[in-house]
């Protein structure tokens, strides 16, 4: 709950308490229904460093885009050690790898499976990650993914101080938010060429132009304006609202 945003503690023995973002949630998608919501999650985790530090580690760090879950261990065991005086057992790693895969993998073939058994983690339908059952490799997906607009800048303003203090625009470079820890390159695992594309269609689905680009082909920049994630993603729900009042 804690390295979600949903909920906080004050202190190592003090209650839960619900976050802004956990009341949005509960108040706008209480049952987990809307795919935003789950972007805005595994923001959240790629995003909280120590506290799920093999989390942080794969979508950050981790360069390989296809592999075998036995590479995935030995590399983030190597960069354990480099990184790190206290090492996890080697148990705790396997275990740590072991649920990040199966919480992202979609099987390829897929399993039929009565949908009353399937076990299968939302995390799944992001479309980041395939585990092929024939061959045992994972292949990460860098391409076009269905990411809502808003949720672009959740993930700038998560990984940029500047989008979410002070007032006006922001300003970053299309590489910079491609390559920064916790940006949207990393967190939605896309390359540059894609992640503009994300951008150019943000800017022109977005009416009120929280989301521009500028500059020249080379030098392309994104221009969004100063709010925090949760303000981002308070307008992504709204948007929703009113795509489906003025639907029906």
């Amino acid at each position: 709950m804690e390295v979600t945003g949903l909920a906080k503690r004050e202190g190592r023995q003090a209650p839960l308490e619900e976050t802004e973002l956990g009341q949005l949630i509960y108040e706008r998608d209480r049952y987990f229904i809307d795919i935003g919501t789950w972007w805005a999650l595994h923001v959240n985790l790629v995003n909280a460093g120590d506290q799920v530090f093999t989390w942080s580690w794969f979508f950050n760090t981790f360069s390989h885009s296809r592999f075998e879950r036995s590479m995935c261990i030995n590399r983030l065991t190597r960069d354990v050690e480099k990184s790190r005086s206290r090492l996890p057992s080697e148990n705790t790693i396997q275990r740590d790898v072991a649920c990040l895969l199966q919480s992202y993998a979609r099987d390829i073939p897929t399993e039929n499976k009565d949908p009353e058994d399937a076990l299968e983690c939302p995390f799944v339908e992001l479309g980041l990650l395939s585990y092929f059952r024939t061959s045992g490799y994972y292949q990460v997906h860098q391409g076009k993914k269905e990411i809502p607009t808003h949720l672009l800048g959740y993930a700038l303003s998560m990984a940029f101080e500047e989008a979410r203090t002070g007032q006006d625009t922001f300003d970053i470079s299309v590489r910079m938010a491609a390559t920064q820890e916790g940006g949207p390159g990393r967190a939605f695992v896309l390359t540059s060429e894609f992640l503009l594309s994300l951008v150019l269609q943000a800017e022109e689905t977005n009416p009120n132009k929280d989301i521009q680009v500028d500059g020249l082909a080379g030098d392309r920049r994104i221009r969004i304006r100063r709010m925090q994630p949760v303000d981002w993603l308070r307008n992504h729900y709204d948007m929703i609202l009113w795509r489906d009042q003025h639907a029906a």
